[in-house]
């Protein structure tokens, strides 16, 4: 989730495709109010097409205009919860799989650029967060207000079927914090963020196949004073990877960034990323489009290990 601390942790296609979605979308408005958004909405926004999705240009296309399409769903229909829950998802997606790709490249080679599309990156997230929240609302009224007064009793009342927004809600809140940490107000939510992800591992702990095990490396990959723990970090580590039989790039690659990194462990990190890139992104069709996205990283991050590490000065180049 994070920069260099993070570290540390077409066209015309698009243009026949917003035209299609357009017109969709204007019949969406005179007609599926009253004729069942509910069975509309999953069959539009069903996430599993982009998380298979072989291509992730593609995707990468693609989603913005059903994002949008989205949108004007839940402008018609403000609280149709499996919308509100797509956005949330939806945004996510495109800030993780794409934009915050897109920083960490730049990072290395045009500092000023990284940084404008850091700062695109960060609201994308506060969108989805939002999506999140109102989507909680619709169950829980108030919860919002709560969660930010004592996070703790608000989730009280959350069920094992809320496990999924608590995630999606979590980790948006907590990407956006990640890539704004010169927004107080914003790094001032990181308690909520730690609460709600302990919440949904409570309430299921192996939610898809270590999802949450995953996210919760980078968390504790945070330095001590933010309430990181490396140890910590390494557990989350071991059960995302068996929990997902060792087939999800992600665990790898946030560990080899968030810890490996910072404990100058050149070694493993060059191990864990080369275990990442060993894994067959077909094997797993629920996880290619992630795993695609997470060897890119990977590949970027080994072609920068000489800048990331610095091997120690032999004992006999040192003057006397």
């Amino acid at each position: 989730m994070l920069g260099s601390e993070r570290t540390r942790l077409g066209a015309a296609v698009v243009g026949i495709a917003g035209v299609a979605l357009l017109s969709f979308g204007c019949s969406l408005r005179s007609t599926a109010v009253n004729a069942g958004l509910r069975f509309i909405v999953p069959v539009l926004a069903d996430p599993d097409v982009y998380r298979s999705e072989e291509d992730p240009e593609l995707a990468r296309l693609a989603l913005p205009v059903l994002l949008k399409t989205i949108e004007s769903i839940i402008q018609a229909s403000p609280t149709q919860g499996e919308a509100l829950v797509f956005a949330c998802t939806g945004f996510t997606l495109y800030g993780n799989a794409f934009l915050e790709v897109d920083a960490d490249i730049a990072e290395w080679e045009d500092y000023e650029r990284s940084l404008e599309i850091r700062d695109r990156t960060w609201r994308i997230y506060v969108r989805a967060r939002d999506y999140c929240l109102r989507g909680l609302e619709v169950k829980y009224d108030g919860i919002t207000e709560r969660l930010r007064q004592d996070p703790l009793a608000a989730l009280a009342v959350t069920e094992s079927e809320d496990v999924e927004v608590l995630f999606l809600l979590s980790a948006a809140w907590g990407l956006a914090i990640s890539n704004a940490l010169d927004r107080p107000a914003l790094v001032a939510d990181l308690q909520v963020v730690r609460v709600l992800m302990a919440r949904a591992l409570e309430l299921d702990a192996d939610y898809e196949r270590g999802s949450i095990h995953t996210a919760l490396i980078t968390l504790e990959a945070l330095p001590p004073e933010l309430g990181g723990s490396s140890t910590r970090a390494r557990e989350h580590f071991e059960r995302a990877v068996a929990l997902s039989n060792g087939l999800d790039a992600a665990p790898y690659v946030s560990f080899a960034a968030g810890v490996s990194v910072p404990e100058e462990d050149r070694a493993e990190f060059q191990r864990l990323l080369e275990q990442a890139l060993s894994i067959d992104p077909d094997e797993d069709t629920s996880l290619r489009l992630l795993n695609l996205v997470n060897q890119k990283r990977a590949r970027t991050l080994l072609d920068h290990i000489d800048d990331l590490f610095f091997d120690p000065v032999e004992a006999e180049e040192v003057l006397p």
